[in-house]
């Protein structure tokens, strides 16, 4: 609905496979994502930020619970179930939100450069 990604990143498995290939794929991603990841962390972990870009933050968040519970398939089958488990899907979502009716953009922000992103995402891995 609102044409745009809810991040830049990410793994989706909802139309794949489970192959030994898969398999070893996704092995491979396990056993590189932490040495990749605590780099990044440690050189980032003492910056500063401020009360606009947690808000940023906050209402990003929103948004992905937003995507969350209206369009994630799994979600949605949990949901219909006879049975739906809320509290299973409650927890999957982040502890501390922000939501903004109609929020506005500045023009020429990192928000703005950032939504430029998630509306026209790159194609790192065309599977098509």
């Amino acid at each position: 609905a609102r044409s745009e990604h809810r991040g830049t990143g990410g793994m989706f498995f909802d139309d794949v496979p489970c192959t030994p290939k898969t398999k070893e794929f996704v092995q491979a991603v396990t056993d590189s994502w932490m040495p990749s990841w605590f780099p990044i962390i440690e050189k980032r972990q003492g910056l500063e930020y401020t009360d606009q870009q947690r808000e940023w933050q906050l209402l990003r968040r929103g948004r992905y619970l937003e995507f969350n519970l209206l369009y994630d398939r799994g979600v949605k089958f949990g949901l219909a179930n006879a049975n739906p488990r809320v509290e299973g899907v409650m927890v999957s979502a982040p502890p501390l939100i922000a939501w903004e009716y109609n929020h506005v953009i500045e023009e020429g922000s990192e928000e703005e450069r950032l939504m430029k992103i998630l509306k026209q995402p790159m194609d790192w891995v065309s599977t098509k």
